[in-house]
């Protein structure tokens, strides 16, 4: 929850207890923080409380005197609400039970308004269901969130289970917002899971955004995921909403972590969003990923993010230091997420994708043969070439030792790819660093193309030298017919040398 909105939360409840209609009077205290803003409602209460203990006490002790109809007469004709509320704490539970089942229900729900549940839990816990749902009808229909919210975490789940169902969801949004333990809206949320649609269409209809952010911040992530799943389900004008009201409030801190968790449907839905793709809000994204510790929950949302808004996290990304984009990098890594992380790297220019390429985590095996597994199960060799081709040769060739565990369709779908881009160098370079057997593979495959004439064709007279060297120095290992295409290829290219270095020494001095 951002600070301003527990703020918020916390002068609302303030206002409650020193009987302050317009809670906006209160705004010169919106500078202090929660913490202390809770800590001073607490020490007035207490002082409210305790200034006449002793007095309350004997007046409790009487109450055990009489009959129980007569208690309940004083109770409602004497002593009123607020000193009810004040002598609750000290009377013994089922005493107080009996006597608040001869009350009727509006009274006691003002007397609820005045109770501290730090000081009645044993009370609190003797309340039938069915008495307990009666008070919060009462405070339902009297729009008194504060006091609702201070007892959910302080009654057992039979009573919320009861009184519930009497909430609109309007309600429900406004009491987890003012929820003194925060801890407990899991509680609240999985009591209520089926009602979730509607808690959002709630926030979007009445303007409860920030209620409806509130809680996405106190749930666990299987319960953001779960919401935001909703609500990318529930339409773009409920996206647009929320996507706006995270923007006002700079609250993207709290929705990446939900992001973190949704399907990919989800994320889809809420990237195609215009609110996502406004420059300031993926400024505020970014900031909240690479400055608030966030990275890993933005990585899934990049995912799905157009080449647009990858390319302005990629700048981002590439202006920091070579030893925190290091970080970074291993961070997704350790997280298995290079399948988000290596859009984002591709979509830098070609000096910060060298700058990626040369970090040292990015030289280590099992890091190459991951990058290498994301490329060829995504069928992203057409831009992972580009990333493969910045990567020195040191760590071309550790790459070239994992290429074994591709399936021969992934080298096929490879092949193909740099044949159709300006990346055969980095293909050929790559494949014949193999040991023998990986050669003979990635030979055998070129052999049997039916598309061969697409791959020579992309063998030019501009291709580097040293590709044409390594054809020549493997030579006796290239089936004869591709060897002999690949020799007519190269003589069309202007480099006779290489032709004769590919023929048989036969055929050369038949020539």
């Amino acid at each position: 929850m951002t600070t301003h909105l527990l703020t918020r939360a916390e002068i609302t409840k303030l206002a409650r207890l020193l009987e302050i209609p317009d809670e906006s009077a209160l705004d010169f205290l919106s500078a202090l923080s929660p913490e202390a803003l809770r800590a001073f409602r607490e020490r007035a209460t207490d002082l409210l409380f305790d200034r006449d203990s002793k007095r309350l006490q004997r007046v409790a002790a009487a109450s055990a005197l009489v009959p129980t109809a007569i208690s309940a007469k004083a109770a409602e004709r004497a002593f009123g609400p607020v000193l009810c509320a004040a002598v609750a704490g000290s009377v013994e539970p089922e005493r107080a039970v009996a006597i608040a089942r001869a009350l009727p229900a509006p009274f006691l729900g003002a007397a609820a308004a005045q109770l501290d549940p730090r000081r009645t839990g044993p009370l609190l816990a003797a309340v039938p269901a069915s008495l307990a749902a009666e008070v919060a009808r009462v405070l339902i229909r009297a729009g008194d969130h504060v006091t609702l919210s201070r007892f959910v975490g302080a009654v057992p789940e039979q009573v919320l289970r009861a009184a519930l169902p009497l909430a609109e969801d309007t309600d429900l949004l406004r009491v987890g917002f003012l929820l003194e333990d925060k801890s407990g809206t899991d509680r609240l949320v999985d009591l209520v899971a089926d009602r979730i649609p509607g808690l959002v269409r709630a926030a979007a209809d009445h303007g409860l955004w920030a209620e409806a952010i509130d809680l996405l911040d106190t749930v666990s992530p299987a319960n953001r995921a779960r919401i935001g799943d909703i609500a990318a389900g529930l339409g773009p004008e409920v996206l647009d909403g929320l996507l706006a009201a995270v923007h006002a409030l700079d609250a993207w801190a709290t929705l990446l972590p939900v992001t973190a968790g949704m399907s990919p449907d989800g994320l889809c839905a809420l990237a195609a969003r215009p609110g996502v793709h406004d420059p300031a809000a993926l400024g505020a994204v970014m900031d909240a990923a690479l400055d608030g510790g966030l990275w890993l929950e933005l990585l899934p949302l990049a995912e799905h993010l157009d080449d647009e808004q990858r390319a302005f996290l990629a700048a981002r990304l590439a202006a920091k230091p070579d030893g925190e984009l290091a970080d970074l990098v291993r961070r997704a890594d350790e997280a298995g997420l290079w399948a988000a992380m290596l859009p984002i790297a591709l979509a830098m220019d070609a000096g910060d994708r060298a700058r990626v390429a040369a970090l040292p985590v990015l030289h280590e095996r099992p890091v190459l043969r991951t990058v290498l597994g994301v490329i060829a199960e995504h069928d992203l060799w057409g831009q992972g070439f580009a990333l493969v081709g910045a990567l020195p040769e040191a760590a071309q060739r550790i790459l070239a030792s994992c290429l074994g565990e591709l399936t021969r369709g992934q080298l096929l779908a490879a092949i193909r790819a740099a044949a159709a881009s300006e990346h055969i160098d980095t293909l050929v370079a790559v494949a014949l660093a193999q040991d023998a057997d990986g050669r003979a593979r990635v030979l055998d495959i070129l052999d049997g193309l039916d598309d061969l004439d697409e791959f020579l064709a992309a063998l030019t007279a501009d291709t580097a030298p040293v590709v044409w060297d390594a054809l020549v120095e493997v030579r006796e290992e290239i089936p004869p017919v591709l060897r002999a295409r690949l020799a007519d290829r190269a003589d069309a290219c202007g480099h006779p040398e290489t032709a004769a270095g590919l023929r048989p020494a036969d055929a050369v001095g038949a020539a």
